[in-house]
Protein backbone atom coordinates (compact mmCIF):
# COMPACT_ATOMS: atom_id res chain seq x y z
CA UNK A 1 0.00 0.00 0.00
CA UNK A 2 1.22 3.46 -0.71
CA UNK A 3 0.86 4.32 3.08
CA UNK A 4 0.63 2.39 6.18
CA UNK A 5 -2.47 1.60 8.30
CA UNK A 6 -2.23 4.39 10.70
CA UNK A 7 -2.31 7.39 7.87
CA UNK A 8 -5.02 5.59 6.08
CA UNK A 9 -7.36 5.73 9.13
CA UNK A 10 -6.21 9.61 9.34
CA UNK A 11 -6.87 10.14 5.98
CA UNK A 12 -10.48 8.46 6.07
CA UNK A 13 -10.96 10.49 9.54
CA UNK A 14 -10.28 13.59 7.82
CA UNK A 15 -13.00 12.54 4.46
CA UNK A 16 -15.65 12.17 7.49
CA UNK A 17 -14.90 15.47 8.55
CA UNK A 18 -14.88 17.04 4.83
CA UNK A 19 -18.45 15.36 4.71
CA UNK A 20 -19.68 17.06 7.53
CA UNK A 21 -18.53 20.46 6.64
CA UNK A 22 -20.20 19.77 3.16
CA UNK A 23 -23.39 19.15 4.62
CA UNK A 24 -23.21 21.80 6.64
CA UNK A 25 -22.17 24.28 4.54
CA UNK A 26 -24.82 22.70 1.96
CA UNK A 27 -27.59 23.06 4.41
CA UNK A 28 -26.61 27.10 5.24
CA UNK A 29 -26.24 27.69 1.64
CA UNK A 30 -29.96 26.92 -0.04
CA UNK A 31 -30.98 28.29 3.70
CA UNK A 32 -29.41 31.99 2.88
CA UNK A 33 -28.99 31.76 -1.32
CA UNK A 34 -32.18 33.67 -2.04
CA UNK A 35 -30.78 36.66 0.75
CA UNK A 36 -27.11 36.12 -0.80
CA UNK A 37 -28.49 36.50 -4.12
CA UNK A 38 -30.24 39.58 -3.56
CA UNK A 39 -27.70 41.40 -1.62
CA UNK A 40 -24.87 40.33 -3.69
CA UNK A 41 -26.52 41.22 -7.36
CA UNK A 42 -25.89 44.74 -7.36
CA UNK A 43 -21.97 44.18 -6.93
CA UNK A 44 -21.89 40.86 -8.96
CA UNK A 45 -23.69 40.51 -11.83
CA UNK A 46 -23.16 36.55 -12.40
CA UNK A 47 -23.98 36.04 -8.85
CA UNK A 48 -26.71 33.55 -9.78
CA UNK A 49 -24.37 31.64 -11.71
CA UNK A 50 -21.71 31.27 -8.82
CA UNK A 51 -25.04 29.99 -6.23
CA UNK A 52 -26.21 27.78 -8.73
CA UNK A 53 -22.54 25.96 -9.62
CA UNK A 54 -21.73 26.10 -5.88
CA UNK A 55 -25.13 23.96 -5.51
CA UNK A 56 -24.59 21.81 -7.59
CA UNK A 57 -20.65 21.15 -6.75
CA UNK A 58 -21.40 20.60 -3.05
CA UNK A 59 -25.11 18.37 -3.47
CA UNK A 60 -23.38 16.20 -6.16
CA UNK A 61 -19.81 15.93 -3.83
CA UNK A 62 -22.28 14.77 -0.77
CA UNK A 63 -24.15 12.33 -2.86
CA UNK A 64 -20.99 10.64 -4.01
CA UNK A 65 -19.56 10.72 -0.45
CA UNK A 66 -22.37 9.04 1.12
CA UNK A 67 -22.95 6.72 -1.99
CA UNK A 68 -19.17 5.67 -1.17
CA UNK A 69 -19.71 5.31 2.22
CA UNK A 70 -22.92 2.91 1.89
CA UNK A 71 -21.41 0.88 -0.63
CA UNK A 72 -17.82 -0.14 1.16
CA UNK A 73 -19.67 -0.05 4.68
CA UNK A 74 -22.19 -2.55 3.15
CA UNK A 75 -19.48 -4.67 0.98
CA UNK A 76 -16.98 -4.56 3.85
CA UNK A 77 -19.41 -6.04 6.81
CA UNK A 78 -20.87 -8.81 4.08
CA UNK A 79 -17.53 -9.40 3.19
CA UNK A 80 -15.81 -9.36 6.42
CA UNK A 81 -12.47 -7.85 4.63
CA UNK A 82 -9.82 -5.74 6.09
CA UNK A 83 -10.83 -2.22 4.67
CA UNK A 84 -6.96 -1.65 4.00
CA UNK A 85 -6.40 -4.50 2.18
CA UNK A 86 -9.86 -5.28 -0.52
CA UNK A 87 -9.17 -3.78 -3.83
CA UNK A 88 -13.36 -3.48 -4.09
CA UNK A 89 -12.47 0.00 -1.68
CA UNK A 90 -9.50 1.06 -4.34
CA UNK A 91 -11.68 0.69 -6.36
CA UNK A 92 -14.87 2.69 -5.03
CA UNK A 93 -12.57 5.38 -4.14
CA UNK A 94 -11.30 5.54 -7.79
CA UNK A 95 -14.41 6.02 -9.11
CA UNK A 96 -15.38 8.23 -6.76
CA UNK A 97 -12.51 10.60 -7.44
CA UNK A 98 -13.03 10.24 -11.51
CA UNK A 99 -16.81 11.66 -10.61
CA UNK A 100 -15.58 14.53 -8.30
CA UNK A 101 -14.08 15.34 -11.29
CA UNK A 102 -16.96 14.93 -13.54
CA UNK A 103 -18.73 17.00 -11.42
CA UNK A 104 -16.30 20.00 -10.99
CA UNK A 105 -15.91 20.23 -14.80
CA UNK A 106 -19.98 20.86 -14.68
CA UNK A 107 -19.41 23.30 -12.23
CA UNK A 108 -17.71 25.21 -13.62
CA UNK A 109 -19.56 25.19 -16.75
CA UNK A 110 -22.72 26.45 -14.89
CA UNK A 111 -20.41 29.26 -13.22
CA UNK A 112 -19.57 30.22 -17.14
CA UNK A 113 -22.93 30.53 -17.83
CA UNK A 114 -22.84 27.29 -20.08
CA UNK A 115 -25.53 25.27 -20.56
CA UNK A 116 -23.52 21.43 -19.85
CA UNK A 117 -26.14 19.40 -22.06
CA UNK A 118 -25.69 21.75 -25.26
CA UNK A 119 -22.03 21.95 -24.67
CA UNK A 120 -21.64 18.15 -25.05
CA UNK A 121 -23.48 17.78 -28.05
CA UNK A 122 -21.64 20.45 -29.46
CA UNK A 123 -17.92 19.04 -29.25
CA UNK A 124 -19.39 15.46 -29.39
CA UNK A 125 -16.94 14.83 -32.42
CA UNK A 126 -14.28 16.49 -30.62
CA UNK A 127 -14.65 14.43 -27.71
CA UNK A 128 -14.69 11.60 -30.18
CA UNK A 129 -11.15 12.31 -30.97
CA UNK A 130 -9.47 12.67 -27.82
CA UNK A 131 -10.91 9.35 -26.97
CA UNK A 132 -9.47 7.96 -29.92
CA UNK A 133 -6.04 9.48 -29.45
CA UNK A 134 -6.31 8.33 -25.56
CA UNK A 135 -7.30 4.55 -26.09
CA UNK A 136 -4.24 3.30 -24.52
CA UNK A 137 -5.23 5.19 -21.20
CA UNK A 138 -8.65 4.69 -21.34
CA UNK A 139 -7.82 0.89 -21.76
CA UNK A 140 -5.49 0.92 -18.86
CA UNK A 141 -8.40 2.50 -16.81
CA UNK A 142 -10.74 -0.14 -17.45
CA UNK A 143 -8.00 -2.64 -16.95
CA UNK A 144 -7.40 -1.16 -13.67
CA UNK A 145 -10.95 -0.80 -12.39
CA UNK A 146 -11.24 -4.86 -13.32
CA UNK A 147 -8.04 -5.28 -11.36
CA UNK A 148 -9.64 -3.47 -8.51
CA UNK A 149 -12.92 -5.05 -8.30
CA UNK A 150 -11.69 -9.06 -8.65
CA UNK A 151 -10.47 -10.78 -5.97
CA UNK A 152 -7.64 -12.55 -8.12
CA UNK A 153 -5.25 -9.99 -6.99
CA UNK A 154 -4.97 -7.90 -3.70
CA UNK A 155 -2.58 -5.03 -1.93
CA UNK A 156 -0.18 -7.39 -0.33
CA UNK A 157 0.25 -9.87 -2.48
CA UNK A 158 3.00 -11.53 -3.94
CA UNK A 159 2.90 -11.85 -7.50
CA UNK A 160 5.04 -12.73 -10.17
CA UNK A 161 3.77 -10.49 -13.68
CA UNK A 162 6.19 -11.54 -16.89
CA UNK A 163 10.25 -11.16 -15.27
CA UNK A 164 8.93 -8.88 -12.65
CA UNK A 165 8.57 -10.18 -8.90
CA UNK A 166 7.66 -8.04 -5.65
CA UNK A 167 4.31 -7.71 -3.74
CA UNK A 168 1.67 -5.03 -4.42
CA UNK A 169 1.82 -1.64 -3.29
CA UNK A 170 -0.63 0.05 -4.88
CA UNK A 171 -3.20 -0.26 -8.02
CA UNK A 172 -3.92 3.06 -9.68
CA UNK A 173 -6.19 3.80 -12.55
CA UNK A 174 -3.21 3.38 -14.74
CA UNK A 175 -0.21 1.31 -13.36
CA UNK A 176 0.31 -1.61 -10.90
CA UNK A 177 2.73 -0.66 -8.47
CA UNK A 178 5.23 -3.67 -6.76
CA UNK A 179 8.14 -3.24 -5.06
CA UNK A 180 10.67 -6.38 -5.47
CA UNK A 181 13.45 -7.99 -2.90
CA UNK A 182 15.61 -4.92 -3.71
CA UNK A 183 12.97 -2.55 -2.63
CA UNK A 184 12.85 -0.87 -6.37
CA UNK A 185 9.68 0.49 -7.32
CA UNK A 186 8.16 -1.37 -10.32
CA UNK A 187 5.05 0.29 -12.64
CA UNK A 188 3.55 -2.22 -14.81
CA UNK A 189 0.27 -0.73 -17.25
CA UNK A 190 -2.73 -2.72 -16.28
CA UNK A 191 -3.12 -3.40 -19.72
CA UNK A 192 -0.41 -5.20 -19.74
CA UNK A 193 -1.39 -7.20 -16.45
CA UNK A 194 -4.53 -8.76 -18.19
CA UNK A 195 -2.45 -9.88 -21.30
CA UNK A 196 0.09 -11.70 -19.43
CA UNK A 197 0.69 -14.60 -17.40
CA UNK A 198 0.46 -14.14 -13.65
CA UNK A 199 1.51 -16.03 -10.68
CA UNK A 200 0.31 -14.85 -7.23
CA UNK A 201 2.26 -16.46 -4.74
CA UNK A 202 0.56 -15.19 -1.97
CA UNK A 203 -2.60 -17.98 -2.79
CA UNK A 204 -0.68 -20.88 -3.36
CA UNK A 205 -1.06 -22.89 0.28
CA UNK A 206 2.61 -24.24 -0.41
CA UNK A 207 5.85 -22.43 -1.21
CA UNK A 208 8.23 -23.48 -4.46
CA UNK A 209 11.72 -23.62 -3.99
CA UNK A 210 14.30 -23.43 -6.80
CA UNK A 211 17.77 -23.73 -6.89
CA UNK A 212 19.68 -24.39 -10.54
CA UNK A 213 23.39 -24.58 -10.54
CA UNK A 214 26.26 -25.91 -12.49
CA UNK A 215 28.64 -29.01 -11.82
CA UNK A 216 32.21 -29.82 -13.37
CA UNK A 217 31.84 -33.33 -15.26
CA UNK A 218 34.34 -35.18 -13.22
CA UNK A 219 34.55 -38.81 -12.16
CA UNK A 220 33.93 -37.74 -8.61
CA UNK A 221 30.78 -36.34 -9.65
CA UNK A 222 27.48 -38.73 -8.29
CA UNK A 223 24.23 -37.32 -9.13
CA UNK A 224 22.59 -40.12 -6.68
CA UNK A 225 25.02 -38.63 -4.02
CA UNK A 226 24.05 -35.16 -4.36
CA UNK A 227 20.65 -35.84 -4.55
CA UNK A 228 21.01 -37.92 -0.97
CA UNK A 229 23.66 -35.25 0.26
CA UNK A 230 20.55 -32.66 -0.58
CA UNK A 231 17.90 -34.17 0.40
CA UNK A 232 19.52 -34.92 3.88
CA UNK A 233 20.24 -30.60 4.55
CA UNK A 234 16.46 -29.83 2.85
CA UNK A 235 14.46 -32.69 5.42
CA UNK A 236 16.72 -31.58 8.09
CA UNK A 237 14.34 -28.73 8.75
CA UNK A 238 11.69 -31.47 9.84
CA UNK A 239 7.71 -29.69 8.97
CA UNK A 240 9.13 -26.71 7.08
CA UNK A 241 9.22 -28.85 4.12
CA UNK A 242 6.66 -31.35 2.43
CA UNK A 243 8.08 -34.37 2.25
CA UNK A 244 8.16 -36.43 -1.42
CA UNK A 245 8.56 -32.87 -2.88
CA UNK A 246 12.47 -32.91 -3.25
CA UNK A 247 13.29 -33.28 -6.88
CA UNK A 248 16.70 -33.41 -8.41
CA UNK A 249 17.06 -33.23 -12.16
CA UNK A 250 19.78 -32.84 -14.80
CA UNK A 251 18.50 -30.12 -17.27
CA UNK A 252 21.58 -30.00 -19.71
CA UNK A 253 24.69 -31.82 -20.38
CA UNK A 254 27.82 -29.53 -21.39
CA UNK A 255 31.44 -30.43 -22.85
CA UNK A 256 32.68 -29.80 -19.12
CA UNK A 257 29.78 -29.57 -16.75
CA UNK A 258 26.25 -30.18 -15.91
CA UNK A 259 23.04 -28.10 -15.65
CA UNK A 260 21.15 -28.89 -12.28
CA UNK A 261 17.66 -28.19 -10.98
CA UNK A 262 16.61 -29.08 -7.51
CA UNK A 263 13.23 -28.03 -6.35
CA UNK A 264 11.40 -28.67 -2.87
CA UNK A 265 8.02 -27.61 -1.98
CA UNK A 266 7.67 -25.48 1.99
CA UNK A 267 4.67 -26.54 3.91
CA UNK A 268 3.92 -22.88 5.09
CA UNK A 269 5.16 -19.87 3.13
CA UNK A 270 7.49 -18.18 6.13
CA UNK A 271 10.48 -15.59 4.86
CA UNK A 272 12.62 -16.61 7.83
CA UNK A 273 13.00 -20.45 7.26
CA UNK A 274 13.02 -19.89 3.68
CA UNK A 275 15.95 -17.85 3.94
CA UNK A 276 17.57 -20.09 6.29
CA UNK A 277 17.05 -23.36 3.72
CA UNK A 278 18.56 -21.61 0.43
CA UNK A 279 21.41 -20.70 3.12
CA UNK A 280 21.70 -24.11 3.70
CA UNK A 281 21.50 -25.85 0.19
CA UNK A 282 23.67 -23.67 -1.22
CA UNK A 283 26.25 -23.58 1.09
CA UNK A 284 25.98 -27.75 0.53
CA UNK A 285 26.30 -26.89 -3.36
CA UNK A 286 29.33 -25.00 -2.81
CA UNK A 287 30.89 -27.64 -0.77
CA UNK A 288 29.95 -29.90 -3.17
CA UNK A 289 31.42 -28.10 -5.87
CA UNK A 290 34.42 -27.87 -3.87
CA UNK A 291 35.17 -31.65 -3.08
CA UNK A 292 35.10 -32.28 -7.11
Amino acid sequence: MTTDKSEIKERENRKRILFLFKVITFILLLWFADELSKKLLPYISFVGNILKAAIFLLSSHIIISLGRLITVRFYLRKKGQDPFKSNFVLGINHIAGILNVVVLVISLMFLLGIEPKEFFTSITIVAAAIALLSKDYITNMINGLIIMFSDQLTLGDTVKIGDQLGKIQDVTLLNMILVNEEADTVMIPNATILTSQVINYSRQHHKKLTFEFEMSLKPTLEITALEERLKEVAFSFDKAVVKNTFTLKTTDIKHQTVQLKCQLLMAVANKATEKEIRRSINQTIIEIAREN
